[in-house]
């Protein structure tokens, strides 16, 4: 009974937030939810794209002009820290194959002062590394020795988050392939949504399919589209597990603002698209960072971002946060 209970409160925070989401214009950005941080630094992730779509490419920080509350601040670049977490499925070790794969190639395109982990995991525990390991070995040590550390999604990515935290990189992101479900955590889920609201990284998420639970798992799906909210293909889920952990990973990305994937077959091909995709959206974005000034006050602030163009371009589009809070988080 008490798990009915928390499954039905979260359908129902979930469907709040979602009902809140959809019910703003799609064409106005400036209804983001704003972000919390934690330190003095604010960071804003920029993507500038023309009038057909395309990101703008070669823009330097002096073309960049962010105003706080109607104030100019002074701004800088940097480069990127991320945390890969990945649920590993002992049972579907082809598709550990291809998700790792997918994984070395998404890595090979980040820089030299760039800097990542990652983190496997599964019933019986967690292994963190500093580089992709095969199929073999993870699933090989998440089976046979007791890893110990997290075994459930949410107290996973808490630890992650934790961890990302002291990444020498002011720009973080955790990429995030798992199918969503979690009853087994400490973390609930409001805890889990409220860190990374104050966490001043982005969620990008690839659900994908517990072959235990689903018997089409690894194989091209059913797709709809819903034409009247632009929402672009997605798959088709036979039960409302499924569903429901797809909506959590949808949820956290969105809160962070990040994306999430729904793989129709979870090919390597598939899953290797995907992370390019992640990889140049990482890439294009312009990271802009400056120190508020005041420091004290609780209130949100608001966040104006304007761009010179290139000679040349005209009706360029800004996409980022519009507004931050200033916040005491203790701990990691």
């Amino acid at each position: 009974m008490k798990a009915i209970n928390r499954m039905a409160y979260l359908i129902a925070l979930i469907l709040t937030s979602l009902v809140s989401v959809y019910g703003q214009s799609s064409q106005d950005s400036s209804q983001e939810e704003p972000v919390v941080v934690s330190t003095n630094l604010v960071t804003i992730n920029v993507i500038v794209t023309d009038n057909k779509g395309r990101y703008v490419k070669g823009l330097k920080s002096d073309q960049f002009s962010v105003y706080d509350e109607n104030a100019t601040q002074k701004l800088a670049h940097f480069s990127v820290g991320i945390g890969i977490v990945c649920e590993i499925h002992g049972a579907a070790p082809a598709h550990v194959s291809a998700m790792l794969a997918a994984l070395k190639q998404f890595v090979g395109t980040l820089r030299e002062r760039d800097d990542f982990f990652f983190t496997g995991y599964g019933p019986n525990g967690s292994v963190t590394t500093e580089f992709i390991p095969s199929a073999n070995q993870v699933i090989e040590h998440l089976s046979v020795v007791k890893p110990g550390g997290p075994s459930a999604l949410y107290d996973v990515i808490y630890s992650a988050a934790g961890r990302l935290r002291q990444s020498r990189n002011l720009k973080r992101a955790l990429l995030v392939i798992a199918d969503g479900q979690d009853d087994r955590s400490k973390h609930s889920y409001d805890e889990l949504r409220n860190r990374l609201r104050e966490f001043d990284a982005q969620i990008y998420a690839i659900g994908i399919s517990d072959p235990a639970m689903d018997q089409f798992a690894g194989y091209r799906r059913w797709v709809f589209e819903d034409f009247t909210r632009q929402t672009g293909r997605r798959s088709f889920l036979l039960n409302s597990e499924a569903a429901m952990g797809r909506a959590v990973l949808g949820e956290m990305a969105r809160v962070s603002g990040g994306t999430t994937y729904s793989p129709e077959s979870e090919s390597e091909p598939e899953l290797t698209g995907i992370c390019t995709q992640i990889a140049l959206e990482l890439r294009e974005q312009y990271t802009l960072g400056f120190y508020p000034s005041d420091l004290t006050s609780r209130k949100w602030h608001r966040i104006k971002v304007r761009v010179d163009p290139l000679q040349g371009s005209s009706g360029l589009s800004l996409s980022y946060r519009k507004a931050y809070q200033i916040a005491n988080i203790k701990g990691s």
